[in-house]
């Protein structure tokens, strides 16, 4: 009995130390193992790191609208060089019978937008409200027909860092070069949207009270509005319009008065919320009057005033 007391006792101190360093390197072996593997979520979260690819809001479609005469040679080698530098991006040609059609099946829930826009006759007040509709109802950006791209892709448009934040992209049209005694406006030959902006709503609606106003200043139905009757259309649907119902509706997310100098005299875009504000250069470079042309940035779209609209009965060449 006693011989084998020894035994026994070497036997559980070795089995005691195996035991040991199994249970050593079970415990720190899976350690190693999580610390060298970056796919679990408890280790790298990239959404919880705040490191989310960034992943741009605005789809990549162009819309355009054509008038009756269809496309024009030049417009139909602009929009074409336009597509072949952005391959990525599709183009939707709107129709004054496909812009009805999309205005009704989109904004079924808006029977007074549908019932207004089908009894506009004015061509141009047409063409003004159907962008700001198809923009609101599905994003992307608008182009006027007289608008070539420059040699940026569109994804390079909105700084890369902002790209998921930007739901609405707009440029001055007069801001540099002009002094400060006049009324800057945003141009509106071409605009960025997210789908459902509030931005745009509120332009829209503005339109709205606009020619609810008129028909009732003059005592006619909307069928019956003329160019002479709602005066200037840079200010009822044009640049002017946009650019108040952009900034009142900016003014209102923010709960305060917007200060103009923060966001003119730009060389570089400004973000207010989610709406981005590009330089005069960017989508306007003919109207602004840099001092030092080594401060601007490249021009993204040229505008070549066209001006088509430009006729007594405001109507589409």
């Amino acid at each position: 009995m006693l011989a084998q007391g020894p035994k026994f006792t070497r036997f559980s101190k070795t089995s005691i130390f195996i035991l040991l360093c199994l249970f050593f390197i079970l415990y720190h072996q899976p350690i190693r193992q999580a610390q060298a593997t970056p796919e679990g979520p408890s280790v790298y979260d990239p959404f919880r790191e705040g490191l989310q690819p960034a992943l741009p809001r605005i789809p990549e479609k162009i819309w355009y609208k054509v008038g009756p005469k269809g496309l024009s040679g030049q417009s139909h080698e602009w929009l074409h060089d336009c597509l072949h530098k952005n391959p990525a991006h599709r183009a939707q040609i709107m129709t004054d019978d496909t812009g009805d059609q999309y205005v009704q099946q989109n904004y079924g829930d808006r029977p007074d937008i549908v019932d207004t826009y089908l009894s506009l006759t004015v061509p141009i007040l047409k063409a003004d409200f159907l962008r700001y509709l198809l923009l609101f109802a599905e994003g992307g950006i608008w182009a006027d027909l007289d608008v070539s791209c420059g040699d940026v892709p569109i994804r390079e448009w909105i700084p890369e860092t902002l790209r998921a934040k930007a739901g609405l992209v707009v440029g001055w049209e007069f801001d540099v070069g002009w002094g400060e005694n006049f009324i800057r406006q945003f141009e509106s030959w071409t605009i960025m949207a997210a789908p459902g902006s509030p931005h745009l709503l509120m332009v829209i609606d503005d339109i709205m009270d606009g020619i609810r106003q008129k028909t009732e200043e003059y005592q006619v139905p909307v069928s019956e509005l003329t160019l002479d009757m709602v005066g200037n259309v840079i200010d009822f649907t044009g640049p002017r319009r946009l650019t108040d119902g952009v900034l009142k509706s900016l003014e209102l997310a923010r709960n305060e008065t917007i200060d103009m100098a923060s966001i003119s005299n730009l060389l570089e875009p400004v973000m207010l919320e989610d709406v981005l504000i590009l330089p005069g250069y960017s989508f306007a470079a003919s109207s602004n009057r840099y001092d030092n042309e080594n401060v601007i940035g490249p021009s993204l779209v040229q505008h070549h005033y066209a001006g088509s609209w430009r006729n007594h009965n405001g109507g589409e060449g």
